[in-house]
């Protein structure tokens, strides 16, 4: 049986620092006490993540057991009518259907070029707003100007969902005081590595974070998460260094496939998404890869991302060998 190479589940490849598991594992006896519950030391970590010129406080977050929980929460509060860009990550419309709510999909796709172009009928129209930056599964990064233009236009609240920041560095979390219908959604998984424990973190005005804490389930995020996010936070510097790693095997997988006349879209995360111009040949392709023992992410899938893309995959950052195996498998 040939071993199967992950390169569909966007989690971060590389395993956390040595010093991260260290601290880590002095956590581990102690599961048998509860969560705190109000994640007060782990709020205050995050805001010092976030750094002095970003003037929030606890109040302003609430975590969850993972980004899905997260955007279910979110949806659940200000879901009804929810707008959502396509392609974009499937969970928006997921929460939405679990929800049994209506949604709105609108095509970002002009020429193989993804852009946020929402209509403005569209706009008034919904209750939630959903921006992936930069957007999964496509990569291409949301322009600022085109976010607050959103922002200014809805009706409804706007999500931005920025769980792949630390690749860019590009947040619009300065304009949570400014906005009052704007929640930004970040993670730990693919940055941090601790997709395992399952993270993430809804940051807006109190009032806002006031309705989610209302419908949160008391302990929704386990002690070993809670902990584990106060020590990667601490360690940011070390994982700078893998996140830099991660991006310059991914841009040199994206030259590798351009050169073969393909064409990779823009690479500012820990993935890649390539079009290969042709459904039946992205098809031969996928089944190519698999049979050569590399798993991916096909675009004609609905389980990760959602919209027309019939002839593109996408491919998860990994570690050189495993990504020169698939340039190797693409090239034969």
């Amino acid at each position: 049986m040939v071993e199967m190479i992950d390169l569909a589940l966007a989690d971060l490849k590389f395993p956390p620092p040595s010093s991260v598991l260290r601290e880590l594992r002095q956590e581990i006896s102690k599961v048998n006490y509860y969560p705190s519950g109000d994640y007060l030391e782990l709020k205050q970590a995050f805001c010092n993540y976030l750094g002095p010129e970003v003037s929030l406080t606890s109040e302003n977050l609430v975590f969850g057991n993972g980004l899905d929980e997260v955007i279910d929460l979110v949806t659940r509060v200000w879901g009804g009518v929810n707008l959502i860009p396509s392609p974009t990550f499937s969970q928006y419309s997921m929460a939405a259907a679990r929800s049994n709510q209506r949604v709105i999909s609108s095509s970002m796709l002009r020429q193989g070029n993804y852009e946020l172009n929402f209509d403005e009928t569209d706009l008034k129209k919904a209750s939630l707003v959903w921006v992936c930056n930069p957007n999964n599964p496509t990569g291409d990064l949301i322009p600022r100007k085109k976010i607050e233009q959103t922002l200014d236009d809805a009706r409804g609240m706007v999500a931005v969902d920025e769980c792949y920041y630390e690749y860019t560095g590009k947040t619009v979390v300065d304009l949570v005081e400014e906005y009052e219908n704007l929640i930004v959604l970040r993670g730990f998984s693919k940055n941090f590595g601790i997709a395992g424990l399952r993270l993430g973190v809804a940051i807006s005005r109190p009032e806002n974070i006031r309705k989610i804490e209302r419908i949160r389930q008391p302990f929704n995020v386990n002690r070993m998460a809670e902990k584990a996010g106060v020590i990667v936070l601490k360690h940011k510097n070390e994982y700078k260094k893998i996140w830099q790693r991660v991006l310059k095997i991914g841009r040199k997988f994206a030259a590798e496939i351009k050169r073969m006349g393909y064409r990779p879209f823009p690479v500012n995360a820990n993935f890649v998404l390539v079009d290969f111009l042709d459904e039946k040949k992205a098809s031969e392709i996928f089944l190519k890869l698999k049979n050569n023992g590399i798993k991916t992410y096909p675009g004609w899938s609905d389980e990760d991302f959602e919209g027309d893309l019939n002839q593109h995959i996408r491919f998860a950052v990994s570690v050189e060998k495993h990504m020169k195996l698939a340039v190797e498998v693409l090239r034969r």
